[in-house]
This record gives C-alpha cells, sequence and structure tokens, in this order.
C-alpha cells in the first residue's frame, strides 16, 4: 500500500475544530474521597498562542484534596480525564483549575 503525501488542514479547519471543543464539553467531574462529583465548566476559551483551555472553579466548598478530574462531552460520554493532585489548602479564596490542549499537525514522518 503507497503512503499518502502531507495534507495538512487549514488554518479555518483548525478554527473549527477549536469551536467545536469549546461548544462540546458539557461539565467536569473532580474526585475526592474516593467519589466523584460533578462541578460546572467555569468558561472555555482560545488562548492567544492558540491552544484551548477549559477552566473550573474549584471554590471554598470543594474539598481540600482533588485526587482526580474528568470532563464530559454533551452528549454524556467521557471526553477526558485522569489524575490529579490538587491541594487547595494551600489558597486561601479557591482555585481556578486550567486543562489546556494545543492542537498539532504533523506529517507523521519521524
Amino acid at each position: 500500500m503507497a503512503e499518502a503525501s502531507y495534507i495538512p488542514l487549514t488554518g479555518e479547519a483548525i478554527t473549527d475544530l477549536k469551536e467545536y471543543i469549546k461548544n462540546s464539553i458539557s461539565h467536569a467531574e473532580y474526585q475526592a474521597n474516593n467519589a466523584w462529583k460533578k462541578i460546572p465548566i467555569y468558561g472555555v476559551e482560545t488562548l492567544t498562542d492558540g491552544r484551548v483551555t477549559i477552566f473550573v472553579m474549584f471554590d471554598h466548598n470543594a474539598p481540600d484534596k482533588i485526587t482526580g478530574i474528568r470532563f464530559y462531552h454533551k452528549n454524556g460520554f467521557l471526553w477526558a480525564g485522569g489524575s490529579e493532585n490538587l491541594n487547595k489548602e494551600e489558597f486561601e479564596e479557591g482555585v481556578l483549575y486550567r486543562y489546556t490542549l494545543k492542537i498539532v499537525q504533523s506529517s507523521g514522518k519521524s
């Protein structure tokens, strides 16, 4: 089978992917004390360097030790998630958590 040429996405396509991400995230969950709790998304934006950022606010009501975070798509499926080690005790007011994505194109060749 012949290998295809590298065909990059256009700038408009990359912008479209970023908008899709920004409009697809429904909510987050955080893990504390071996239990998961739903939390709203505080905001989603594109940074000046092109990265997409999802913000979650852990206010004074959130537990001090957060050990995991998950993000969900509006269609209900798990979109991203993993372990975290957030110690809110170190902050007086709360924590604005930032999950950042960088979309990178590659030819796939090493």
